[in-house]
């Protein structure tokens, strides 16, 4: 007798689980629960049991479901049988009820009236509960039960079967119907071999479909449970308990495949060295890159070990993957419809060392007053080799060439561009803006101080000028040495200029000469042209009222007049010493009018 083994049921049932005697399915208790629907309006039309049996202590047979079990090993067999609302156990109760005949034979009438009579029966319940214990006492290998399991509510609801038995009997799995499986997909092999082996099958008959007469034509000389094909086509198994005089089918069909192939792939590179996780993905095109075809034919997997890949355990999350430099990733890419992989491909989490790119934050244009540039300005450095680059004006693409020139200002005043490294997978944009410089058209010039106290200092600022906020200056007194600092002090005095340079080439400018007033630090009255009189460096700035020239001890040598030479260095028409001589000067000065006093000394050298 060729046998439906009964499954586990998830769903509500549109058909009910053999409302008739003839209809009867097989079931097997092995570790779990069974749950499956019960008989009820919703699915049966068979509304109490049929007429030949002997239903025992069931009065009533309210939507019957029959059922039989073969017995694989001898003991005696307890069931737990529940039914409730819902499936998982839970719901309202419902009331369940249950007869059992046997044994039987293989072989045997199950559904005579004579065969299912009260000496049969070998347990029976008709208890308004919800839970119920079947037992089969003595059960021996091979025997054959029949069980009906009725539904006393008429409510649609579910019927739990589970073995509870610790030792002893055990119900027999292997009464299984024909089954060739699903279609069959062979990767990169020559052969398959189908097994229809059935239990209880005497006879059985393999065929072929023929797609020019579309009809299924039989493979002479193949009468074993096994077929060993070697083309793709659809095939057919008609399987015979002659015993039962039943048959049963079954078709699948077989395609032969070439895996597919994995593109070889070193490493995979973060671009951040601050990742914490990496898309795998990134190397899908490089790793199915042999293969021909609709790249969405095909998808790769990804193993964090090779225990995983044995276990066909992949990365369920590719595209944020923790990210750890020098770890080994295992890919293998799958044909969609064929479900062939190709071979295993490893590959290693790197950091991507990225060259330092030369492009600053702010690049200066010199301009001049009409916003022209003074001359050409040059962005950018070939990194070398491997590299690829995209320059933009704003959102306008300008330039692929590793450097861009620019012969007039971009129009945006916002430079970018894009380094991509394909190889890696990685790219960087940098930014710059385009801040236009000019050179000062004025040198305004602060002083403080006096020859007359703690020296001159001298301020410059660059003044009426495009872009002083990005512009950079060095500084120079007349036609001393370059400096960073826009301070002098200690400025002697007498006429000077401090000039300004734009450090970015934008050009420079000298302030108009400035006269500070003061007096010489020595003098040599020798008659040979050069400074042979002492005198004060003054000029309009300040009106001199006194000057006075003493010796070191105090004694007044002579009274000047500024507007004059200046002393000669004699007194009363007599030479005087090399020697510190000191002077006192009263004035007004012209800017404050403020008088003053200032006093200092000097040297007389011969």
């Amino acid at each position: 007798m060729l046998l439906l083994i009964f499954g586990v049921f998830t769903g509500v049932a549109v058909s009910a689980q053999g409302a008739l005697c003839s209809d009867i399915e097989p079931f097997c208790a092995g570790d779990e629960r069974l749950t499956f629907p019960n008989s009820n309006e919703t699915n049966s039309a068979q509304i109490t049991g049929e007429l030949g049996p002997d239903y025992g202590c069931l009065d009533e047979q309210p939507y019957p479901a029959w059922f039989f079990l073969q017995v694989e090993n001898s003991g005696s067999l307890r069931f737990r049988i529940s039914q409730t609302t819902n499936t998982n156990g839970t719901g309202t109760p419902l009331d369940v009820d249950f007869v059992v005949w046997g044994p039987f034979e293989r072989g045997d009438e199950y559904c005579s009236g004579s065969s299912l009579n009260s000496s049969k029966i070998v347990d029976c319940s008709y208890l308004p509960d919800a839970v119920e214990t079947m037992t089969i006492p003595d059960a021996q290998a091979n025997e054959i039960y029949v069980v009906v399991i009725t539904n006393f509510e008429l409510i649609p609801g579910f019927i739990s079967l589970e073995q509870v038995n610790d030792s002893g009997g055990s119900t027999d799995c292997s009464i299984l119907d024909l089954d060739l499986g699903d279609n069959i997909s062979v990767c990169d092999e020559s052969e398959y071999i189908l097994d229809g082996t059935t239990a209880d099958a005497s006879k059985y008959e393999w065929f072929v479909f023929n797609d020019s007469t579309a009809q299924f034509e039989v493979i002479p000389g193949e009468e074993g449970p096994t077929l060993t094909v070697n083309s793709t086509g659809r095939y057919k198994l008609i399987v015979t308990d002659e015993i039962e005089g039943k048959t049963e089918e079954d078709e699948v069909v077989v395609t032969f495949y070439n895996s597919p192939e994995i593109g070889e792939v070193s490493s995979l590179a973060v671009c951040d060295p601050e990742a914490e996780f990496i898309d795998l993905t990134e190397n899908f095109e490089d790793l199915i890159l042999p293969n021909n075809g609709d790249n969405s034919n095909y998808s790769v997997l990804y193993y964090e070990t090779a225990e995983d890949v044995a276990d066909h355990e992949s990365i369920s999350q590719p595209q944020m993957f923790p990210f750890a430099e020098g770890k080994t990733i295992y890919a293998e890419v799958v044909d969609l419809e064929s479900g062939c992989s190709s071979e295993i491909e490893e590959f290693e989490l790197t950091i991507f060392d990225f060259p330092e790119y030369d492009l600053s934050e702010i690049s200066i244009f010199c301009v001049d007053r009409e916003m022209q540039l003074l001359n050409r300005v040059s962005l950018g450095e070939d990194l070398g080799e491997g590299y690829f680059y995209e320059w933009r004006d704003g959102e306008n693409i300008i330039s692929t060439n590793p450097e861009v020139e620019f012969n007039e200002l971009p129009e945006s005043l916002q430079i970018s561009v894009t380094v991509e490294h394909p190889e890696s997978g990685c790219k960087i944009e940098f930014f710059s803006t385009v801040a236009p410089v000019s050179r000062p058209e004025n040198v305004l010039i602060e002083v403080t101080g006096s020859d007359f106290g703690d020296g001159y200092t001298v301020i410059a600022n660059p003044d009426d000028l495009i872009g002083e906020e990005y512009a950079s200056f060095v500084y120079r007194l007349d036609d001393g040495n370059w400096r960073e600092s826009n301070v002098f002090n200690d400025v002697p005095p007498g006429s000077h200029t401090v000039s300004v340079r734009e450090l970015n080439g934008c050009g420079s400018t000298t302030s108009e000469s400035f006269f500070l007033v003061g007096y010489p630090r020595f003098f040599t009255p020798n008659s040979d042209g050069y400074n042979d009189n002492w005198n004060l460096i003054t000029d309009a700035n300040i009106s001199i009222k006194k000057l006075f020239v003493f010796d070191r001890y105090g004694k007044l040598i002579t009274k000047i007049d500024p507007a004059q030479k200046g002393w000669d260095g004699t007194y009363n028409g007599s030479d005087l010493p090399s020697d510190d001589y000191w002077f006192r000067v009263e004035f007004i000065d012209e800017k404050t009018g403020e008088y003053r006093e200032y006093m200092s000394n000097f040297t007389l050298m011969r």
